[in-house]
């Protein structure tokens, strides 16, 4: 009769045992260190790579952007790394120690170099395409810019009248051939029959994105839009920047 007990109990011990889960193995350090085998693999995207020609001034400057967060500035002989910086308007690069790229679309800019003063920059566009010259060399009468969204228009001087009007930073551009002059600016019919004004009033007007002081406002018209800015006559003195 004990016998039997005993045989009893030890069966009900070995399948006690026999239902208890197998031990597991000691995880991998390296598997511990990558976060365990079930983690997502990191993937690092590639990012939208653009390069922009500009001439600022007396140098002539390379930037490559990298998406929208960060940007490489080759200014002459020297490269600065940025990231991306508050602005009212355009794009602003700087690397935090007082040398800042600041872009309207890829036809206008501002270099500041530390100690140094600020460079009014001309694009041309990307990489390879060849840096207008200044205004008053390519026989420009008078030349405008204005801010939210950017614009440009520039009336070119000579024989034969030309106006030029890019809107929205660039991306819209507009040509009238022979734009009819009166005493407070030009006005015309673009290719596609829109309407294109642009006036102006010789009193100082300051640009509110680079502090720059200009010899007249002006108001560009394209169809039933307007666009406020400053401008220069060619061959004016500049004016030095309000504070």
């Amino acid at each position: 009769m004990r016998a039997s007990q005993g045989l009893l109990s030890l069966a009900i011990v070995l399948t006690l045992a026999a239902c208890q889960p197998a031990p597991q193995a000691p995880a991998d350090p390296a598997d511990a260190a990558a976060g365990g085998t079930d983690a997502p693999p990191t993937t690092t995207g590639s990012a939208d790579t653009r390069v922009y020609a500009f001439q600022c001034g007396d140098i002539a400057v390379q930037a490559t952007y990298r998406g929208q967060e960060s940007a490489t500035v080759v200014a002459g002989e020297r490269t600065f790394a940025m990231s991306s910086q508050p602005a009212a308007s355009g794009a602003k690069y700087g690397d935090g120690e007082g040398n800042v790229f600041w872009t309207k679309g890829t036809t206008e800019g501002i270099l500041t170099l530390k100690g140094e003063a600020d460079r009014s920059c001309t694009g041309a566009g990307e990489e390879g395409a060849t840096v207008p010259p200044p205004a008053a060399a390519a026989g420009t009468a008078f030349r405008a810019t204005g801010n939210e969204p950017g614009w440009l228009a520039v009336v070119a001087d000579g024989a034969t009248p030309h106006l030029r009007v890019e809107t929205d930073y660039g991306q819209r551009t507009f040509e009238i051939a022979t734009p009819t002059q009166g005493k407070d600016g030009w006005s015309g019919k673009a290719a596609d029959g829109t309407d294109i004004k642009l006036t102006f009033q010789r009193t100082v007007c300051q640009d509110d994105m680079s502090g720059h002081a200009f010899g007249a406002t002006a108001m560009l018209t394209v169809g039933a839009r307007q666009y406020h800015g400053c401008g220069d006559f060619a061959g004016a003195p500049a004016l030095a920047a309000r504070p």
